[in-house]
């Protein structure tokens, strides 16, 4: 799943690591040029999922959070 937040590009998925589900998020944030190749952030986020969706509707909500506490909104 990717979607842009706040001006940056955020890349959601998921996989299954030892059995469990984990949630991963990858972060763009853009660049003055518009680019989105320089400044990116990973996030790993193992938790207890039931399933795919919450581990996607998880990373979607901590990857919005680090935006908001990392990235100057240009709005």
């Amino acid at each position: 799943m990717q979607f842009i937040f706040q001006s940056c590009l955020i890349s959601a998925s998921t996989s299954i690591d030892d059995g469990k589900i984990v949630a991963s998020a990858r972060i763009f944030v853009p660049a003055s040029d518009g680019s989105f190749e320089d400044d990116v952030h990973d996030l790993r986020l193992d938790e207890h999922f039931i399933d795919e969706n919450e581990a996607l509707a998880f990373a979607r909500e901590r990857a919005m959070g680090w935006v908001e506490e990392h990235c100057v909104s240009e709005m």
